[in-house]
């Protein structure tokens, strides 16, 4: 699959640069940077440097992926009041009025992502990207919120009082796209209702607090903005929420937390990403149809995706239902 640039885009970018850096900023160049099911990333060179496009697609599912560009500027709004480096946000719309689409103009940081450039380190670049990995993790962590769900109260998932009203409208979210598309017998529909409402322990003791969605070293950048010094960069918003404090530190690297399973006793957050993304994200590859500008593992994930007739991927998801029933 190639990664192109739709003929629209620098189109796109023109009307951008000149209501944000200016009429006299010319474009010299629009250059595909990466893209997924949700969103279409691309560098725009201009006469006053380089920024970053980021275009949401058309078409999103399940539903609770939904607003990726609040996500965006709210993400970037927090960690910037947090201390956290991050580019800043040059323009963006939420109404497709400017272009047609909804999109997120930022600054662009002059560096290399850090899983595709860790083995070209120094041991001690190495040491200060951990370093500064972990104090991210630390600030990132402190960032609550009165309400879990959304990053804002009109998000998807919308704000609650207690993680059990955010994982029973997350579950049930769901649940709706799942039937949208028909995606379960009946049997299997009370078996996931069941689990939707199952009591969560402890729920009024949990102070929600930010989770990134996606953080690993692929959405951090070392590097610098503009002329200043070299930090590590926190990039992609677009699946950030408020969770539990104990559940946002998953998967950071290097700082995975050892039993996962144990530490999700009572919280069931595990058994959401399995519908989230262990099932739904698998639909979703199916049924898009726009998918050359994605990354190329993830374009061969999608056409592999749209030949696999099987339903192994549903029973798995419905036997971890049944066990926490």
């Amino acid at each position: 699959m190639d990664n192109y640039i739709a003929p629209e885009i620098p189109g796109y970018a023109e009307t951008i640069i000149k209501s944000t850096l200016g009429t006299k900023t010319k474009l010299k160049s629009t250059e595909w940077s990466a893209g997924g099911l949700y969103n279409k990333v691309f560098c725009v060179h201009t006469s006053q440097g380089s920024f970053i496009l980021k275009i949401e697609c058309e078409k999103i599912f399940p539903s609770t992926r939904t607003g990726q560009m609040e996500n965006e500027v709210e993400g970037i709004r927090l960690f910037t009041q947090a201390g956290i480096p991050c580019p800043k946000v040059l323009a963006y719309d939420f109404t497709k009025n400017d272009i047609g689409a909804r999109y997120i103009f930022t600054e662009c940081v002059s560096g290399d992502i850090v899983l595709m450039d860790m083995e070209n380190m120094s041991d001690a670049t190495k040491a200060n990207v951990e370093g500064q990995s972990r104090e991210i993790c630390a600030k990132m962590t402190a960032i609550t919120n009165s309400h879990f769900g959304s990053l804002t109260p009109l998000g998807p998932l919308g704000w609650h009082e207690t993680w059990a009203e955010c994982y029973r409208a997350w579950f049930n979210l769901l649940i709706r796209d799942g039937e949208s598309i028909g995606l379960f017998t009946n049997e299997e529909l009370s078996i996931v209702r069941a689990a939707a409402n199952k009591p969560i322990e402890r729920s009024q003791l949990y102070l929600p607090s930010f989770e990134h969605g996606d953080l690993g070293w692929h959405n951090m950048i070392w590097g610098h903005i503009d002329n200043g010094p070299d930090a590590l960069h926190v990039i992609d918003f677009g699946n950030a929420r408020f969770l539990p404090p104990h559940l946002t530190v998953w998967g950071y690297p290097p700082h995975e937390v050892p039993n996962a399973q144990k530490m999700d006793k009572g919280i069931h957050l595990l058994l959401l990403y399995d519908f989230e993304m262990g099932v739904m994200w698998k639909e979703m590859q199916k049924m898009t149809k726009d998918y050359a500008h994605c990354l190329n593992w993830m374009a061969g994930s999608i056409e592999a995706a749209k030949k696999d007739t099987s339903r192994g991927h549903i029973t798995a998801f419905i036997e971890k239902c049944r066990r926490v029933m």
